[in-house]
């Protein structure tokens, strides 16, 4: 077992000045907060913002997490350099960033619940430090990391089939429905 920020560099967030955004493109791509964020925790960042007074940078395949708020523990992955508001952290790791990244994703809930505050939950840099996590050799760091990636790719695979039968079973009803109020049947 090893603390999250003997293994990591945590990077908590600062917000620039609110007169320094824009969407035009000028200056570095803000993260926010999920609004930067593509669909599923291992998604790449979107750039929609972007400020001319960058504080704290993250870079490209950080981990980025909520920290604050009720998408504290919602994830991401940095998907270019970038300026991190109050909102996020980045998790960068020393060693290797995707058994961090199926760390992090494990233990959503649990970080979600660390946060201090009763209606607007924060976590601090010490409570993400002080995580203790399993950190067993690089080999087998990569072979479990490959083997979850490997789940949730077959994950999406069935989700999307079944998806794809759900929108096929919703065709049929709806034909079928037609054809008994038009007497077809």
């Amino acid at each position: 077992m090893k603390r999250l920020g003997d293994v990591c560099e945590i990077i908590m967030g600062q917000s620039p000045d609110g007169d320094t955004y824009n969407t035009t493109g000028e200056g570095v791509p803000l993260i926010n907060g999920p609004v930067e964020f593509s669909p599923g925790s291992f998604g790449k960042t979107i750039k929609s913002k972007f400020t001319t007074h960058p504080t704290k940078l993250c870079k490209q395949n950080d981990l980025i997490l909520c920290v604050r708020g009720s998408t504290t523990g919602k994830m991401n992955i940095a998907g270019f350099d970038a300026c991190i508001g109050r909102g996020v952290a980045a998790i960068r790791a020393k060693e290797y960033q995707p058994w961090i990244n199926h760390f992090i994703s494990s233990k959503r809930n649990d970080i979600h619940s660390l946060g201090t505050g009763a209606t607007f939950p924060n976590i601090s840099g010490a409570v993400l430090s002080d995580l203790q996590l399993a950190f067993p050799p690089p080999a087998e760091q990569r072979r479990i990391a490959d083997k979850l990636d490997s789940l949730s790719r077959e994950t999406q695979r069935l989700e999307s089939i079944y998806q794809q039968k759900l929108a096929a079973l919703e065709a049929l009803k709806k034909s079928l429905l037609h054809q008994a109020f038009s007497g077809q049947l």
